[in-house]
């Protein structure tokens, strides 16, 4: 059993929602009792605040469970996957990750969760909670929108002066959420979990947000590993993340190979679609510069560039020349490519029109003699071996 004076710290995953919360106080507390209910609230609200505690003596203080029970409530509070329990002999140090509770649709239609509770709070309960926590739901087929098209509402006695004010006071496009290039990266996954300490809000700003989701589609690097190397490259002192050091730490990491069951390989990371076409070899830090600049300087689109790398490996005898790269990706681009169906359309469209280039063999015609090979006869019928021999023999002088 632990002791209050061991040391501890609380991260809390998520945040409480109404949902949540009302989850947890209709569905959860009747299953898990007061005690752990109280830990929960205790535990969920001094991991939220700024100031971090060293041990478990204010957790006992507010909760005012006894060491014994506070024990027991975690246990309960790790059955219902609320609290996860880590600990470091050498430091005696315990580390208690809480999560969110599920929503109320969730939760009832969890295997066990759903199963208990009608066992423990019977039939009719059951019944009322699920319309409760019941998505709310309206058919809309019978509906026709009529709503009358978009029109150009601007007159006509718009002005050059007042276009010009417009593009100066315009907002500026959100770079998180800009479209040019589409990320495969999970926001949410990636902060959920991710103290202020390490990742303060200064700089979770939209270009450093947007820079660390294109370098993990690019690399295909998942957003547990992404948390690493972003602590790994933020600045203590200043509290600010060196992007530099951030992209040679993601080029420098190390993927593990697996085969990938994708049906369409094209919408594969780059670089884990490079390292499939060398069947798990570690792709080489200048390729993987090059990728990276095809997308964030050609602005060409992941599924684009994977197309580019199949293609130049194939015509370059699976070299991957830089020079030769930007100038197909240079084609590309003033071509307005940008889904791997126009790039797949422009390869076979070059490799017909080199084949219809190509002059055709000019075929030379055969005597006629070799047509009339069965009209030519050989005369042996009257060949005589006998006097061939004599004759032979006289020309010999025998």
């Amino acid at each position: 059993m632990n002791r209050k004076e061991d040391k501890c710290r609380i991260e809390v995953q998520g945040e409480m929602t109404a949902e949540r919360y009302a989850s947890f106080t209709m569905l959860y507390v009747p299953l898990i009792g007061s005690d752990a209910a109280a830990l929960y609230h205790t535990l969920v609200s001094i991991g939220t605040r700024n100031q971090k505690i060293r041990n478990h003596i204010l957790i006992q203080t507010i909760s005012k469970l006894s060491m014994e029970n506070m024990e027991k409530s975690r246990h309960v509070l790790e059955q219902y996957l609320l609290v996860k329990t880590f600990y470091d002999a050498a430091k005696n140090s315990y580390l208690y990750q809480v999560f969110m509770p599920k929503d109320g649709n969730e939760f009832l239609r969890h295997e066990v969760f759903g199963r208990l509770y009608l066992k423990e709070m019977g039939k009719d309960v059951y019944e009322f909670n699920k319309l409760s926590f019941a998505k709310p739901y309206e058919d809309k087929s019978e509906y026709q929108e009529i709503t009358i098209p978009f029109v150009n509402v601007l007159k006509e006695d718009w002005q050059d002066v007042q276009e010009e004010d417009f593009r100066k006071l315009k907002p500026q496009q959100d770079l998180l959420h800009h479209n040019d290039i589409p990320l495969s990266f999970n926001y949410d996954r990636f902060l959920t979990g991710l103290p202020q300490m390490v990742f303060p809000s200064s700089a979770r700003n939209e270009k450093n947000l947007r820079i660390i989701g294109e370098l993990a589609t690019i690399h295909g690097i998942d957003e547990i590993t992404m948390r690493k190397l972003v602590s790994q490259s933020m600045n203590l002192k200043t509290n600010d993340l060196n992007i530099e050091q951030l992209k040679k730490k993601v080029r420098s990491c190390k993927s593990e190979f697996h085969t990938e069951d994708n049906r369409d390989p094209y919408r594969l990371p780059p670089v884990r679609f490079l390292q499939n076409l060398q069947h798990g070899v570690e792709v080489s830090r200048s390729d993987k510069y090059l990728i990276e600049a095809l997308i964030s300087d050609f602005k060409m689109k992941p599924e684009v560039v994977n197309v580019l790398i199949e293609y130049v490996l194939k015509t370059k005898n699976q070299q991957f020349p830089k020079a030769y790269v930007e100038k197909v990706a240079s084609t590309w681009v003033r071509l307005e490519i940008d889904t791997s169906e126009k790039a797949l359309a422009q390869i076979q469209g070059e490799a017909e029109e080199k084949s219809s280039r190509r002059k055709p063999a000019q075929k030379k015609e055969l005597p006629s003699w070799y047509h009339n090979q069965e009209e030519i006869k050989v005369d042996v019928e009257d060949f005589d071996e006998d006097e061939l021999l004599q004759k032979m023999k006289k020309l010999r002088g025998e």
